[in-house]
Order: C-alpha cells, then sequence, then structure tokens
C-alpha cells in the first residue's frame, strides 16, 4: 500500500517550500526536458507544485496522485487535469504519455518496482525525476540528531520504498545535469515544531515514546537557536522509458 499524504496535505508546501528562483530553475529544466505539444505524467502530482507552474507555461501535464486532500490542494491553486489513483494501479490506457515525472513519490510506495512498471505501461519515451540530495549542513546535523536517537532507542528510520535519487546506484541515467546547488536558512522553531508534529513521512511509523525521546534531544541541543543552514545539490534525472520498463520488469 502507498503512503498518502493527507494527514499533512495543509502543511506540505510550507514545508517544501523552495525560493522563486530555485524553484524557477527546477521548472526550466524541466521545461527543457519535456516537449511542448506531447503529453506528460506528473506522477504523484501531490499539491501541483510542478504540474501547475509547468501548465501555465503552455505543457499538457496531467497528474495523478492517492491523496484527495493534496490534489484538492492542487486544485486551489488552478491545476489541471488531475486523477485520483495509485501508482501501482494508474487509470490510463497503455502508451499514452510521452514522458513521465516522478519527484518525490517512489520513497512512499513499497512496491516502487510495481509503480516503475505501471509509469513505463503508460508512457513511451522517457522517465524524468529531481534530485534533492542533502549534503553535510547543520539542517543536516538536526534530521541525523533525530534518526540517531530514534536508532538508539530501538527503532531505526526508513522509507517503504526509494528515493528517486537513489535510483541511479540500480540503474545508471542516461543524463544528469545539475540544477543547483542552494544553500537556504531554515528557523529552527520551526523546524522543530515540524519534527514534533511529524510532517515528514519517515516519522510516522516512529512509535510516540521513542519520537518523545528524539524530540527532547532536538529541544536540548537546538531551543535557542534562531536557524540553521541547510546545503542541497539539485540535479536533472533522465531515463530512457525502455531501460526503465526493462528494469522494473527484471530484464
Amino acid at each position: 500500500m502507498s503512503y498518502s499524504f493527507d494527514r499533512v496535505a495543509d502543511k506540505f508546501d510550507d514545508t517544501r517550500f523552495y525560493p522563486d528562483t530555485v524553484m524557477g530553475d527546477i521548472l526550466n529544466a524541466l521545461e527543457k526536458a519535456l516537449v511542448k505539444g506531447s503529453r506528460s505524467l506528473d506522477a504523484g502530482v501531490g499539491t501541483g507544485r510542478f504540474a501547475e507552474p509547468l501548465q501555465k507555461r503552455g505543457y499538457d501535464v496531467v497528474g495523478v496522485d492517492i491523496s484527495p486532500r493534496m490534489l484538492g490542494k492542487a486544485r486551489e491553486k488552478g491545476t489541471e487535469n488531475l486523477f485520483r489513483g495509485d501508482l501501482c494501479a494508474l487509470p490510463f490506457r497503455d502508451a499514452v504519455f510521452s514522458a513521465a515525472v516522478s519527484i518525490h513519490v517512489l520513497h512512499l510506495i513499497p512496491t516502487w518496482r510495481c509503480a516503475l512498471g505501471e509509469i513505463g505501461r503508460v508512457t513511451t519515451d522517457r522517465f524524468l525525476s529531481v534530485a534533492f540530495n542533502k549534503e553535510e549542513s547543520p539542517a543536516e546535523a538536526l534530521r541525523l540528531l533525530y534518526e540517531r536517537v530514534c536508532e538508539e532507542n530501538g527503532f531505526e528510520i526508513h522509507h517503504p520504498g526509494m528515493r528517486e535519487r537513489e535510483l541511479p546506484d540500480l540503474l545508471p541515467a542516461d543524463r544528469v545535469s545539475l540544477i543547483d546547488m542552494h544553500e537556504h536558512p531554515m528557523e529552527v522553531p520551526k523546524l522543530l515544531d515540524g519534527y514534533e508534529n511529524r510532517i515528514f513521512s519517515s516519522q510516522w511509523t516512529v512509535p510516540d515514546e521513542i519520537h518523545e525521546i528524539a524530540m527532547e534531544a532536538l529541544h536540548e541541543k537546538y531551543d535557542g537557536v534562531d536557524q540553521v543552514f541547510s546545503i542541497e545539490r539539485i540535479s536533472l534525472l533522465e531515463w530512457s522509458m525502455d531501460r526503465v520498463r526493462n528494469y522494473a520488469a527484471g530484464r
């Protein structure tokens, strides 16, 4: 079963925010990789943060997501051509899209190979993703402290699926293009509040008592700290869909 983001739909955009300049660079990279006049799938469209601006730029993008509340947020922004569906059982005919985009989705799906196979069934040419690689930084140290305390108390945090940025380790991308090295401040009180309210999917299965111990450790170290810096290497990943189909099928 895929994870639904219904529980954090109201806070999703605030906690996955990027400045307009960075979002512009990401959208420009996607725009160059997509073909106007051809239909593309946003697999796991969420709140439409990529589909909606691409549609405004004249691209024919169809979005699908398992979360009704996330789709509701996307519609509020004016995102069009939205469907509810599981990536392992897409509600589309074979070969109706020329390209598919998947960003921050596969890590939520235990049967992520099935999702790749379904995306390959409905898509003819290319599979695209944007990889957000966390570099060593004070913000990353905060995240790692939470995970380390959880592990020390008997719970190892892991995602049910696989991050798109990890796919090149299993299936080398045909092309990797650096979009940006993004360094930005993060407000620590807001970050702690997010961890407290479990806005990150990696926290959803952490037992309550272990979560409380981890939060005590975060507050002990970071209460009184105003901000920390985060550094991310953002890249566009591209594969031919034939290679993705063969990989998903175990060939």
